[in-house]
């Protein structure tokens, strides 16, 4: 079996994260808010952003990919109700930033499919 990529560990978590029934998500939008969050972690202050990459890689280097959806939302959940803050803290940052990425990416989906006409975006 090949090696997950750190593009699909990220998308495989906002997806159970955004979407943990399984509806569906637009994939254009989920691979650049994949991309953006990414970015986000990249872009912290040195003494935040090593520790978000560290329990990033914890939290998905351990065995998360392969599990069934249903096993990884669970963990998820987990996680998000745990006593430990940071494990809370963790899901809370890929929660609340994953959501804010993805739709941001589908407002300006939507805004390029249909722009607003006259001064200022005033119809």
């Amino acid at each position: 079996m090949a090696p997950v990529t750190v593009d699909t560990a990220v998308s495989l978590l906002l997806t159970d994260l955004l979407d943990p029934d399984g509806r569906g998500l637009d994939t254009a939008c989920l691979a650049g808010a994949t991309e953006d969050m990414k970015g986000r972690v990249r872009g912290m202050p040195r003494y935040m952003g090593v520790g978000m990459t560290a329990l990033t890689g914890l939290f998905l280097g351990s065995g998360y990919t392969m599990l069934p959806k249903q096993r990884r939302v669970r963990r998820i959940q987990r996680w998000r109700t745990s006593p430990i803050s940071i494990q809370r803290d963790f899901v809370e940052f890929w929660e609340k930033m994953g959501t804010f990425t993805y739709w941001s990416r589908i407002e300006a989906r939507d805004h390029h499919a249909y722009p607003a006409s006259g001064p200022e975006g005033a119809p």
